[in-house]
């Protein structure tokens, strides 16, 4: 029998082992249709994050408000009223900065010029407008609106400083019930050419975080008895006799690894498309601006694009679970070990790469700097992968490498050879097992 045709024969017995396992079927295939219905303790989280702190984040504002008749300035009311909320230690913007000298000396019509340019919009976000006639409008029409400027890839900033801001125009001078005056406010998510629709800011956070955890998640029974699971069968001196390289038996593994991840993609947007479509119908059939208020915050457009991003991010993502997976339980006598190994080394990290898919999107833009040491996780490039792939000209100005492309390839990359590094370092360590054996 040639190689192929025995490193074949391993990946059906593989495939048959794993099928007989019905928590390895349960996590490929029942798993992400599951998983991507936890919408519900998200929206928990979203409520959780309308009470957290924005400290050190620079809120841009602009005036053109002009009081004419004599009457309160409301422009700059507002903004004494977000300078002393920014002030205040339990106020949901606290810590924040308010920047009231950039842009101050164009005019709106220069200002909205700018917003459409993707290093102004990155570099001056998020930015509130108070228009001109804000106060002659309150005034003479009661009624009147403060504009506000964010960009996607986050939802917990825009909507903390969404909540701040509606909390003020909710109260005197700003409304006056009783003589129908009252002051709106006027949310406007910045976009580019051939980015619009791609999802909201939290709907494209959700994608990046239910897809990095099942991803991890999925593979831990199939890696856990891998090498573990063979001395606890006593199979693995009959695994290490037959004709053929330790190499190509870990081949093997991988390869049957690679059938279920594909499986395990193939499912997870199965689970997106439902998701999209269930969010879709309560936008529709809600009949009423809070139904469809929710929808537009989970909004999912499941373009090709995005479904190809995904697919290439969910696959790498659990290619190199199981590549780290396998080198960890390489080191394991008993599936148990195996798998408490797993979760210690594997899901902490996975979830701090989800938070921050929620927070505000890819390390460079949500902590400046400091973020790229986040790239030492693996994941967090995938999530790189989804969010520039989708939104190439938003993150143009916290490009890597000066060039969205070339990051993307720098992020792809990365993955691959990281896949390679532990698929070679579990090869030696399974040379070693056969010498001892």
């Amino acid at each position: 029998m040639g190689t192929s045709n025995q490193i074949l024969a391993l990946v059906k017995q593989e495939l048959q082992s794993a099928r007989r396992t019905r928590y390895v079927i349960f996590t490929f295939v029942l798993m992400p249709l599951v998983m991507w219905g936890m919408q519900g303790g998200l929206q928990a989280f979203l409520g959780i994050s309308m009470t957290s702190g924005q400290a050190g984040e620079t809120i841009y504002i602009v005036n053109y408000d002009i009081d004419g008749n004599g009457t309160l300035d409301l422009g700059d009311i507002f903004i004494q009223r977000l300078v002393a909320s920014s002030n205040q230690n339990d106020s949901i913007i606290s810590g924040a900065k308010i920047n009231s000298t950039v842009f101050a000396g164009l005019s709106y019509s220069e200002l909205m010029n700018r917003t459409k340019g993707s290093e102004t919009a990155n570099d001056y976000t998020p930015l509130i407008v108070i228009p001109d006639n804000f106060t002659a409008n309150y005034d003479t029409l009661n009624h009147s609106q403060i504009e506000m400027y964010t960009m996607p890839g986050g939802i917990l900033g825009s909507s903390m400083l969404e909540a701040a801001v509606q909390m003020i125009v909710s109260q005197p001078p700003f409304t006056e019930i009783t003589v129908h005056k009252y002051v709106n406010l006027n949310q406007t998510t910045i976009v580019f050419d051939n980015e619009e629709g791609a999802a909201s800011g939290f709907g494209i956070g959700f994608v990046g975080m239910i897809s990095i955890m099942v991803a991890v998640m999925a593979p831990a029974p199939f890696v856990s008895t891998s090498f573990a699971g063979e001395r606890e069968k006593k199979t693995m001196e009959s695994l290490l006799a037959l004709p053929i390289s330790r190499f190509n038996i870990l081949f093997a593994k991988v390869l049957a690894g690679m059938v279920l991840i594909g499986i395990f993609t193939l499912m997870n947007i199965v689970g997106l498309f439902i998701f999209s479509a269930l969010i879709n119908s309560i936008g529709t059939l809600g009949g009423n601006g809070a139904a469809e208020g929710y929808a537009a915050i989970f909004a999912i457009d499941t373009s090709l694009k995005l479904v190809i991003l995904a697919s290439v991010m969910m696959f790498l993502s659990a290619f190199v679970a199981i590549g780290i997976g396998i080198s960890i339980a390489s080191l394991t006598k008993d599936v148990r070990s195996a798998e408490s190994m797993y979760n210690m080394f594997m899901l902490l990290p996975s979830l701090a790469v989800g938070m921050i898919t929620l927070g505000g999107g890819i390390p460079e833009q949500a902590f400046g700097g400091a973020g790229v040491i986040l790239y030492i996780i693996p994941w967090t490039h995938a999530l790189a992968i989804l969010s520039k792939g989708l939104y190439p000209q938003t993150y143009a100005s916290s490009a890597l490498t000066g060039s969205i492309p070339l990051d993307l390839v720098f992020h792809f990359g990365y993955m691959i050879i990281l896949i390679f590094v532990f698929l070679f370092i579990a090869s030696k360590i399974f040379e070693r097992e056969s010498i001892l054996t």
